[in-house]
């Protein structure tokens, strides 16, 4: 990995610190990010929810809310139609709250990964007509669904669509309804998830019908849970929602985060995007991907406390055979990969009949990360093949995807994460097409870069660097950790962890205090015995950690380099 050093002139840390009356440290961070105005330090260290956007900047949100009002006046039934993952879940079950407390009649409807697939079906329209529903509201799907919008509409039943992937425009596209920020040419901020989305619905419809904005942001939380689990730029709006709905959430209306948060032992700290990155998303993802994702949108609506029991031990029962699943298929497809002569591919396509759909996607992300390429898992079944791709900065995997529509019974997604389904007949065209676009001649492996802030000793941390740190907050995507250096440090009772000893556990030793330290993904850059002799420099983070209800300093290495051989110095 090659470290990439801050360029910022110390003369302008100093002059901007003294301007911003902030400490040295802190502007730093900051000119690091592009913040060098005194109005743009405003607006990043102060996210407030006085700065969203104006939800009728899309051009037919006026449109949108005459369609949920006019409903609402005749009592006509809405449906909020989401996808299965914790974006689509949380983005429905948010508007499902916000509408119910203004008097909408609303209900729910979240399709099942294995039997009905990504996108609004036939199926879904039938049971919502059968309901009696008068309008669809879908939430982060239904790009790209002119064919089943015009079913519905037969069936005399009008939809809306508010999604946030990339639309590919059609024959056709211009009678859909459509909010998207991707798609509109007058919204300026492109990178809403779909939670972010149908909060903006849900902001129009309370500002023409007068209500208190307030009542709407006491739900935020469950917008910030599916803003950070989709992985959108921490910026702009999305900082503001984020922001807020970690503040929210210590507070939560929400039975069903009351009792998991108690569960995860989180409800005494302070709930940071990491907790919900990787303790709060994954339970709730996993439903989607191993169990019913309906259950998933039922724990934030429902209020009985024994049913809310029974959902949550759902969540960890699929969760821990989705971990299963994911290490077994991740381990069979590593081992394949270790017996090839040619390390040098360009990319993986993998397909079988043995793998579950719904847990390729991580797979695919994890084998991206570790070898640096595009990849592709095929989930094979009763002659269809749905697959999870995940690609590299510089490839942008859905234009390829758009590039083979053709072949493609659907697909959607991101510049870099995308999925598709198709019949098993195409998938030898549609990875000779891959290959094709991605076996460039020449194209060597992009070096992985780690950007260092600058050089901060692990004798200076104190309370007020970590709050130096919680102010640039949160990080993501736009907004990476800051990261700074040590150098010419020890390590002591190093002990190594997890699949394959992944990770490891050390302490730091330096001028004779003993920090404690981590460091995740780095565990096969290490001996356990060389290591003793060595000095270490160290890219690393500071950070707060929970332990048994204390609270402690921990050193979060990032990446490591020998430094030298400190027994040997001086002979």
């Amino acid at each position: 990995m090659l470290w990439e050093y801050s360029d910022v002139a110390e003369s302008l840390v100093d002059s901007k610190s003294k301007e911003w009356h902030v400490s040295k440290c802190l502007s730093r961070l900051l000119l690091n990010r592009g913040i060098n105005t005194e109005d743009r330090l405003k607006d990043f260290l102060n996210p407030h929810i006085d700065k969203f956007r104006d939800p009728f900047d899309f051009e037919r949100m006026n449109e949108v809310v005459k369609k949920i009002i006019d409903a609402k006046r005749k009592g006509e039934k809405i449906f909020i139609y989401g996808d299965y993952d914790v974006d689509g879940i949380t983005a429905a079950t948010f508007l499902v709250l916000v509408f119910r407390q203004i008097g909408i009649d609303v209900d729910y409807y979240i399709p099942n990964r294995m039997e009905e697939g990504y996108g609004l079906d036939r199926k879904a329209i039938n049971y919502i007509n059968d309901k009696n529903g008068k309008l669809v509201i879908t939430v982060d799907t239904g790009v790209n669904s002119i064919e089943d919008v015009q079913y519905a509409n037969k069936l005399g039943i009008d939809v809306i669509i508010s999604d946030h992937h990339k639309i590919i425009k059609e024959k056709g596209d211009e009678q859909l309804l459509i909010i998207n920020p991707k798609f509109s040419e007058k919204y300026q901020f492109k990178f809403l998830a779909g939670a972010g989305v149908a909060l903006k619905v849900a902001q129009a419809v309370y500002i023409t019908l007068g209500e208190n904005l307030d009542k709407l942001y006491q739900y935020i939380d469950i917008v910030m849970i599916g803003t950070v689990a989709d992985v959108v730029p921490m910026i702009d709006e999305n900082r503001i929602i984020i922001r807020k709905g970690l503040e929210v959430i210590k507070k939560t209306k929400v039975k069903g985060l009351v009792y998991l948060m108690k569960y995860l032992r989180l409800q005494n700290k302070d709930i940071t995007t990491t907790d919900v990155s990787f303790f709060i998303s994954p339970l709730l993802n996993s439903l989607g991907r191993i169990g019913t994702s309906k259950v998933g949108a039922d724990f934030f609506i429902n209020e009985d406390d024994f049913e809310i029991y029974n959902i949550i031990e759902e969540m960890k029962k699929s969760n821990k055979k989705r971990r299963e699943l994911e290490r077994t298929i991740f381990n069979e497809i590593d081992e394949e990969i270790q017996k090839m002569k040619d390390k040098n591919f360009k990319y993986l396509f993998l397909k079988s009949s043995k793998w579950h759909p719904g847990v390729i996607g991580v797979v695919s992300s994890r084998l991206s990360i570790k070898y640096h390429v595009p990849v592709v898992l095929v989930a094979v079944k009763d002659g269809i093949g749905k697959a999870s791709c995940r690609s590299i900065e510089g490839i942008n995997i859905f234009n390829i995807l758009r590039e083979m529509a053709d072949k493609l019974l659907r697909f959607g997604g991101h510049d870099l994460a995308s999925g598709f389904i198709a019949r098993t007949s195409n998938l030898d065209e549609i990875e000779k097409r891959l290959k094709g676009c991605l076996e460039v001649p020449g194209k060597k492996k992009e070096i992985k870069t780690l950007k260092i802030d600058g050089t901060f000793s692990i004798e200076n941390i104190d309370e007020n660097i970590l709050t130096d740190l919680q102010q640039v907050s949160p990080y993501g995507l736009e907004n990476e950790h800051p990261i700074f250096l040590d150098e010419g440090l020890e390590f002591e009772n190093l002990k190594k962890f997890g699949v394959e000893n992944r990770h490891f556990k050390t302490f730091i030793k330096k001028n004779g205090k003993r920090y404690s330290a981590v460091a995740f993904d780095l565990g096969s850059k290490i001996d356990e015995e060389e290591y003793k002799l060595l000095r270490f420099d160290i890219a690393y983070y500071p950070e707060k950690v929970y332990y048994k209800g204390d609270e402690t300093l921990q050193i979060r290495i990032k990446d490591f380099k020998v430094k030298d051989n400190f027994y040997n110095i001086f002979t």
